[in-house]
């Protein structure tokens, strides 16, 4: 950690009674990146510095995502909704240490990792990069952890630090701190607290766009959504909400969605209401994997009503209007079957993927071309997730940390 990391670490470390977790004769090939499918692919790392995300490296990329999460039961079902390109997502698996749990999870959202460059071997700045930018994931002790991105101008502006003087953690390094270092969902809050979070590099290009990230995290016993406010004091910045289990793209503590009240630019409303009004369906990960599935992000662009009845038309992450490629401009609603060409072109996208969507009648508009890239259902009893990637449900591969 930074200078004045590793003794406050420690102490708090201590203070937690966190288990030693001693290696096993893991006999795993350390960061030696293998395709599993299209678009997906796994690793297995064994070192790696917290502090990466504040060096030089890779810097901004100009996406934002969507994203949907629930826990149900002994279930943690999440959806990453970004651009149907090229782009992979990784299963990173990282192995127990003295001082730090094993874990597995989910990496995706940045577009330089296309397949050209991941068949072409890594550079070190990615191989450094990518075990930190978890989006989601588990541990050992069955901690669960996923990230949503909300528009941080609802609740003051970008956050910046959340505990100057703390030790620093970025903010797109949380997930991995805080599943390394943390056995329980309690644990976690605990460590978030005593710890300064702060906005560094700008990797996946939420910062340069007004958008920050919230936190569902869960163990079998407990689940917590935290957020960021802006407008609070240094040190009050971080707010807990206990026993909220199913988030979006909008700020939990600002909304009351019983009375349909939330802040002004609140995303993935009818997600929540979908997986709010089907929980009950959730008895296995089978029906979580079902559930998620039928708020893959590609229905949102359907014009029949089966998913999105026209609500969220009008965001930056279902629409053209304002894309960070094309534009203010945007695309034509009406002729943007003309324009696929220049979109395979401009950003690298899937073409049989596109070809697949395309195929839906009802189909609204070049909304298709935003998808579920993966979808995660994590057992937390038996330390385990099941990955498909690119709305492509039919295949789950699965992994476990028992």
């Amino acid at each position: 950690m930074r200078k004045r990391m590793m003794a406050l670490a420690f102490a708090l470390l201590m203070t937690l009674s966190l288990c030693a977790c001693a290696g096993s004769g893991n006999t795993e090939k350390f960061d030696e990146y293998r395709k599993v499918a299209d678009n997906l692919y796994e690793v297995t790392c064994d070192t790696y510095d917290y502090d990466y995300l504040f060096e030089d490296g890779y810097g901004n990329m100009e996406y934002y995502t969507g994203c949907s999460a629930i826990k149900e039961g002994n279930y943690l079902g999440r959806n990453f909704d970004f651009v149907a390109g090229d782009a992979a997502e990784i299963v990173v698996k990282t192995t127990a240490k003295k001082d730090r749990y094993a874990t597995v999870g989910m990496v995706g959202g940045l577009m330089w990792l296309d397949s050209d460059f991941m068949e072409s071997g890594l550079d070190e700045d990615a191989k450094k990069l990518i075990p930190l930018v978890l989006l989601d994931g588990i541990n050992e002790k069955g901690l669960a952890i996923e990230i949503n991105c909300v528009n941080a101008a609802d609740a003051g502006g970008l956050t910046m630090h959340t505990n100057p003087g703390k030790p620093e953690v970025a903010q797109l390094c949380t997930v991995r701190y805080l599943l390394d270092h943390a056995a329980t969902a309690d644990e976690a809050i605990a460590l978030m607290k005593n710890i300064d979070i702060v906005n560094t590099r700008d990797v996946m290009g939420l910062c340069a766009n007004g958008f920050e990230i919230h936190f569902l995290i869960t163990d079998k016993d407990k689940t917590y959504v935290v957020e960021f406010d802006n407008t609070k004091p240094d040190g009050q910045k971080l707010i807990v909400m206990e026993d909220e289990t199913v988030m979006t793209n909008f700020y939990l503590h600002l909304a009351d969605p019983e009375k349909n009240i939330y802040s002004e630019n609140a995303m993935g409303i009818e997600r929540y209401r979908k997986l709010v009004d089907h929980r009950s369906s959730v008895n296995s990960a089978d029906t979580m994997k079902a559930l998620m599935q039928s708020i893959r992000f590609s229905n949102s662009n359907r014009s029949d009503g089966e998913y999105a009845p026209g609500e969220d038309y009008d965001n930056p992450y279902t629409c053209f209007s304002d894309h960070p490629v094309f534009g203010e401009g945007g695309i034509n609603y009406a002729n943007y079957k003309e324009h696929i060409p220049e979109i395979l072109d401009g950003m690298k996208r899937d073409e049989a993927l596109i070809a697949e969507l395309l195929k839906d009648p009802e189909l609204k508009n070049p909304n298709g071309l935003w998808v579920t890239s993966h979808s995660t259902v994590y057992d937390l009893e038996n330390r385990s997730v099941s990955v498909a990637v690119f709305e492509r449900f039919h295949t789950y591969y699965d992994y476990s940390l028992k």
